[in-house]
């Protein structure tokens, strides 16, 4: 089975799904310094290991399957986009 590499560096949205919580919310866990993050550019990264020190090893599987399911969303978006929709 082939290992996937986890990333240094979460975005919030990635953070907010893992922590079951809304992204205000991880912006609020930054500002206290619960969790590490900085801004790079307009977005905000968040360090996976100051998420891990929160709430554990971050399962294996939680970043190879998203990018999978936005493949299969993006072929069957792809495959609709000769159906009209009603007006």
């Amino acid at each position: 089975m082939k290992e996937i590499a986890q990333p240094l560096l979460l975005t919030v949205k990635e953070v907010a799904k893992l922590l079951r919580i809304h992204r205000p919310k991880v912006y609020d866990l930054i500002k206290a310094g619960t969790i590490e993050g900085f801004k790079l550019g307009s977005d905000w990264r968040v360090k996976r290991e100051s998420v891990e020190r929160l709430i554990g090893a971050i399962p294996e599987d939680f970043f190879g399957p998203q990018k999978a399911n936005a493949a299969a969303s993006k072929k069957v978006a792809n495959g609709l986009d000769h159906v009209k929709l009603a007006s």
